[in-house]
């Protein structure tokens, strides 16, 4: 091979070798129904990921996942903070998230008041009360805080047709990757999106309600005007109708790129400049 070939190749491998280098990564694991496991740079934090009720309809964590993740086990040996959008028994259960807190007391629990005011019933809530951050409605539309270097936005949105229920939507910052969990919004209300103006905090990934964010045009439209993510992950959907949201989204043209996790524990890498 010709000298000035061995050079042209090489200058092309350290191009693309510090393009990866440039590249942000940020791991996402499937656990069920809403919940996931987010992780970047050796930073954990787990969403909607504890619960026991399936309703006969959503995906639920198997018992090894549950205890997997209680004991910090591979893959959620580096996890320090944990998410709840809101208190339904498909997003959260309250023995087992007090199981996770005594056996990790440097972790930290987020989560609206209808989850937390469950916690000083339990005969050991003096061992965890410090682990656990509310989130007060009083205090506005949107709270702020840093936990283990991963950054928190934390804003009240509407559950779907019934605003009485607690619902809390994230927009989260790990290693400057900015990751927004929808709850179980359904775009039902847009007052609250036209305020928060997500759609210029330049969200890398949105993992969206099934219910409300893809199906049709209209649909589709509002999710690039008030949000305007770079990838969609959707959740929230029960396994009977996995494969036909898997069609649709093969269908649809000239939109963001979806994701449909189709089993617990499945992981995607997503990249970003």
């Amino acid at each position: 091979m010709k000298r000035k070939t061995i050079i042209t190749l090489l200058v092309l491998i350290n191009i693309t070798i510090s393009s990866f280098a440039q590249q942000k990564k940020i791991d996402v694991s499937y656990i069920a129904n809403a919940g996931f496991l987010l992780e970047s740079n050796g930073k954990q934090i787990l969403i909607d990921a504890l619960f026991k009720q399936g309703w006969g309809n959503y995906l639920i964590p198997t018992d090894s996942i549950v205890s997997d993740i209680i004991t910090q086990q591979p893959p959620f040996n580096n996890t320090n903070l944990m998410l709840f959008t809101h208190h339904h028994g498909d997003h959260f259960d309250p023995l087992m998230v007090v199981n996770y807190l005594l056996n990790n007391s440097e972790n930290i629990l987020i989560a609206p008041p209808k989850v937390t005011s469950i916690f000083p019933r339990h005969p050991d809530y003096k061992k965890f009360e410090n682990q656990i951050v509310q989130i007060d409605e009083n205090n506005g539309l949107k709270i702020d805080t840093t936990i283990q270097g991963i950054s928190v936005r934390s804003f009240f949105l509407q559950h779907d047709s019934r605003p009485e229920i607690e619902n809390v939507g994230y927009l989260i910052e790990i290693d400057g990757i900015k990751v927004f969990h929808s709850g179980d919004y359904n775009g039902s209300e847009i007052v609250e999106f036209e305020k928060l103006q997500l759609q210029n905090e330049n969200i890398d990934l949105a993992l969206l309600n099934f219910y409300g964010f893809w199906s049709t045009k209209e649909e589709r439209e509002f999710v690039i005007k008030h949000i305007n993510p770079k990838n969609i992950t959707l959740i929230h959907i029960p396994p009977a109708e996995i494969e036909m949201v898997k069609d649709s989204v093969k269908t649809i043209n000239d939109f963001i790129d979806i994701t449909v996790f189709e089993s617990s524990m499945k992981k995607k890498s997503f990249f970003y400049d």
